[in-house]
């Protein structure tokens, strides 16, 4: 008997089953997914959202023996494929599904598994599995903008320290401002500056204002 050019394999993890007698059909069913709302006057009306999942029936036997319906030799026996799906659906993990030969090639869910002893054979396993494609979700990026900065406050200039000036012997205010400032009227400058100190430094200078300047003093040199 000529075998099929198809082969279907189970796995989960690095274990694998190859079925050893191909079912006589694979069922795939994909549902629409819509839902239903009763509108006053108008009747159900459906909204149709996206394609369901795929759905999988596989209906064979695992046999005890080897038979010209069997797809290859050295399968496992019945009791151990039993053992093994069970052992995957305990897990609650999904196994592979890959029918070779068509575009069946996916993660599933194991939804149902049942088998009883065959008919057609003693030792020999009959079993039906459900099977549902098993998708995982994957969030959506969103890009946020980042919030525009605001502009840096203009930072005020630091402020020049005054210059200094010491007195020397024959010097008045008239004189020094004509020398820093190109102009003798800006004594009035030197003397606002420091008014507090030469009036401390010598009370005259109350009623003669920067009169009385004393060599060594220094003097402040506003701008």
């Amino acid at each position: 008997m000529a075998k099929s050019k198809y082969e279907i394999w189970l796995s989960q993890g690095k274990e694998k089953l190859r079925l050893p007698v191909l079912p006589e059909a694979i069922n795939l069913t994909s549902n629409m997914q819509s839902d239903s709302v009763e509108v006053d006057k108008l009747g159900e009306l459906t909204f149709i959202k996206q394609q369901g999942s795929k759905q999988i029936r596989l209906d064979s036997f695992f046999p005890l023996r080897h038979s010209p319906i069997c797809e290859y030799k050295g399968f496992p026996s019945p009791e151990n494929c039993v053992q093994t799906i069970e052992k995957w659906r305990n897990k609650n993990e999904p196994i592979r599904l890959i029918v070779t030969g068509t575009k069946i090639n996916f993660n599933c869910s194991l939804e149902a598994f049942d088998w009883s002893e065959g008919e057609s054979g003693v030792g020999d396993r009959d079993y039906s599995i459900s099977l549902k494609e098993y998708k995982v979700a994957t969030p959506r990026k969103i890009k946020v903008k980042a919030a525009p900065k605001k502009p840096a406050a203009a930072k005020r200039p630091a402020k020049k320290p005054d210059k200094t000036y010491k007195v020397k012997k024959g010097d008045t205010l008239w004189a020094i401002a004509g020398r820093q400032y190109g102009k003798n009227t800006d004594w009035r400058k030197l003397w606002n500056a420091n008014k507090a100190g030469l009036i401390k430094r010598d009370k005259r200078n109350t009623r003669q204002p920067g009169h009385w300047i004393h060599i060594g003093y220094v003097l402040k040199l506003p701008a």
